[in-house]
């Protein structure tokens, strides 16, 4: 008999922040343990211990830093405040799909008192992601109680379901795509065809009527790269004894109390509507993965329809797909009948520092950059796009009456200009120079 998951399904967060002017300390961003770090988590606890009507103390992390343990008018830990290479990091309470929300107002209000975002402002009016974690780790109050270990083949439909719809991953992650990256997909990594196998023997073991119990399910997948890559989304690392619960890297800082309602309401109709499936889906392959189907109008056209078979709130949705593809609008001469968007490419990454087997800090080749160049222009228009360093352009696309190209580029400092003509029946409407170093129009 399946759970109840509304019941039983806890959701705890790992939520991130930094301050509205981090670049004024490199080391804020680059190291874990600041002087300024220190104040503003010291900061935080304070103003969200009032807001509880608790109290604040000092303890150790898992990596032994030092942290903050709030706690509520009862004198129970709720919040612990840690710090993280990128930002400070937050971890909430496990609790209820129904309670996340109310959960997460007292954070935003400690926040904002603490003068801290969950986000980072950039010179060009981008309020990007922070790019520290923002785990979501489902699971149960208690061993006993938790659905994931009593039912653990849901995790493995979850899984598969995730992968096979790359709009529920791209759109709600950081900038950090692609292989090597912070919360890579399954087919990102190396053997993806080992662990297609392996679903595919998972499958049958259930079509004959073996049920392999949670420890078991581990142990399946445990040399798989589901498992033994911990940067994966979903991730399966920690979805054995005595944890059992899924850790979903993929999922950048969110930005309102209402976010935590949102991904986590997700999550659950699809962990529903799994409950209902016999035996997880077959693991597809996406040729064009990094391509097409990484362009924001793709993601967003996918996520629309895929949603209207559920009880969401599809419009809310959108403000991701926003955060992750900004539409860059500053400088001086801004077209007025095209745009661009800053878009996802797999990121080249020079050097990659560990701790342990966890990734700590990253060097990334900035130079490599995707842009959207879009218009809402009705006529037949064509597009001539110019720039040193243009490594591939696509063919025009139209989706939802937008025609747009991603162009990939390596850009040269010394000539950053991209110049953009947008043409209507042979005829220039509208000519404009975006500057890549800036990421401005001039």
């Amino acid at each position: 008999m399946a759970n109840n998951l509304r019941e039983s399904l806890t959701f705890g967060f790992e939520q991130t922040f930094t301050t509205p002017d981090w670049w004024t300390e490199p080391g804020f961003t680059a190291t874990s343990d600041t002087p300024m770090k220190r104040e503003k988590m010291l900061d935080l606890a304070v103003k969200l211990a009032e807001e509880l009507g608790g109290r604040y103390f000092e303890s150790k992390d898992i990596w032994d830093h030092m942290q903050y343990e709030v706690t509520d008018e009862t004198d129970e830990t709720r919040f612990y405040v840690t710090m993280d290479p990128g930002s400070i990091e937050v971890k909430t309470p496990p609790c209820l799909a129904s309670e996340v929300q109310v959960m997460a107002i007292p954070l935003f209000i400690a926040a904002e008192k603490a003068e801290l975002v969950p986000y980072r402002n950039w010179w060009y009016g981008v309020q990007a992601g922070t790019e520290g974690g923002c785990h979501v780790n489902m699971g149960g109050f208690t061993p006993e109680t938790n659905p994931l270990k009593s039912e653990p083949e849901l995790v493995v439909k979850y899984a598969a379901y995730i992968h096979n719809r790359p709009w529920l991953h791209y759109p709600f992650m950081g900038i950090d795509v692609g292989p090597e990256g912070n919360a890579m997909r399954m087919d990102e990594k190396k053997e993806f065809k080992q662990v297609q196998e392996k679903f595919h023997e998972y499958t049958q073991l259930l079509i004959k009527g073996t049920k392999p119990d949670a420890q078991q399910t581990y142990d399946f997948f445990k040399d798989t790269n589901l498992i033994n890559e911990k940067a994966s989304f979903p991730s399966l690392y920690k979805f054995k004894q005595d944890l059992f619960f899924i850790e979903d890297r993929g999922q950048e800082s969110l930005r309102c109390a209402r976010d935590f309602f949102l991904v986590t309401e997700l999550r659950m109709q699809i962990l529903e509507h799994l409950q209902t499936q016999d035996t997880p889906e077959e693991l597809l392959e996406f040729p064009n993965l990094h391509q097409e189907e990484l362009t924001s109008f793709s993601l967003w056209n996918k996520f629309q329809t895929w949603a209207q078979s559920f009880d969401l709130p599809i419009d809310e949705y959108k403000q991701f797909f926003a955060r992750q593809f900004p539409s860059l609008q500053a400088g001086e001469n801004i077209p007025q009948n095209f745009m661009i968007k800053d878009g996802r490419r797999p990121r080249v990454i020079k050097d990659i520092q560990k701790r342990g087997d966890v990734i700590v800090s990253k060097t990334i080749d900035t130079r490599y950059k995707r842009f959207e160049i879009f218009s809402e222009n009705k006529g037949d228009i064509e597009f001539e796009i110019e720039a040193e360093g243009i490594e591939f352009t696509s063919p025009r696309y139209t989706i939802d009456g937008v025609k747009f190209h991603y162009i990939d580029i390596k850009y040269n400092q010394e000539k950053p200009n991209i110049k953009i003509t947008l043409s209507s029946n042979n005829k220039e409407v509208e000519s404009a120079i975006f500057n890549i170093h800036n990421m401005m129009w001039e």
